[in-house]
């Protein structure tokens, strides 16, 4: 099996940091990640068609594959990456929820100011106040209920920086690491409670902060992932 996944969302850090709608100049050279080792690889099994959609940055597709009715829950998809899988599973599950939803918030959040802002006319400094109005107060929500409902591990290797790579490249010319991810839900009415609660305290003082929020109340009730994809990175699959 032969596919390939190209990322196309930025991180919300170089959003908020730099001028966020400005387009990028230039081409950047795109870095080949290969899946080395993943559960059920050896049998020739698929990845799960959620752990694909977060890859590929398809959120609204993560509950249709898990058959999570929207109505009930809110999902939440938690990535980490490191060299160490059990210590990433456990500080995933147990240590790094909190700020991961604080994360599955920003990036939210970002994508809807570039919709929304995209293109348009205004003060600069207004656009970014309202994004760092409403991170702040998402951020300071308590998640309390939230399940974990699945996990998946994939282990990823990269050309190692500055280094040209071939088919007979040795392995010292690659870095190795795992990403793992989890999956939780949340009952949808304690989490659209808590939500508009937060929401209903970022004041309407400016026309972009109007405009931003009424973005968000919908795109943060589709399932959410602290995972930016980034879009100068390839995924190359070959599993034959």
């Amino acid at each position: 099996m032969k596919a390939k996944i190209f990322a196309v969302v930025s991180v919300l850090a170089v959003l908020i940091s730099t001028n966020a709608f400005a387009a990028k100049k230039g081409k950047e050279a795109k870095v080949k990640i290969e899946i080395v080792n993943r559960p059920g690889m050896a049998l020739g099994t698929d990845i799960p068609g959620w752990v694909q959609a977060v890859l590929e940055g398809e959120n609204k597709q993560i509950a249709k594959s898990l058959k999570i009715d929207l109505k009930e829950y809110q999902i939440f998809v938690f990535s980490n990456q490191g060299t160490d899988l059990e210590f990433l599973k456990t500080w995933t599950d147990q240590v790094d929820v909190q700020r991961q939803v604080a994360n599955s918030f920003s990036i939210a959040v970002g994508q809807s100011a570039n919709a929304v802002f995209q293109g348009t006319s205004g003060d600069e400094n207004k656009k970014k106040m309202a994004i760092d109005q409403t991170i702040k107060a998402l951020s300071a929500i308590e998640m309390n209920g939230l399940l974990k409902e699945s996990q998946y591990w994939i282990q990823f290797r990269k050309p190692k920086q500055g280094v040209k790579v071939n088919k007979k490249s040795p392995e010292s010319s690659y870095d190795y690491y795992y990403e793992y991810y989890v999956v939780f839900v949340m009952n949808r009415a304690i989490y659209d409670k808590q939500l508009d609660a937060a929401l209903n305290g970022v004041e309407d003082n400016a026309s972009e902060t109007a405009l931003l929020k009424k973005a968000l109340s919908e795109n943060l009730k589709a399932p959410l992932t602290d995972k930016a994809v980034e879009k100068n990175v390839e995924y190359s699959f070959d599993e034959e």
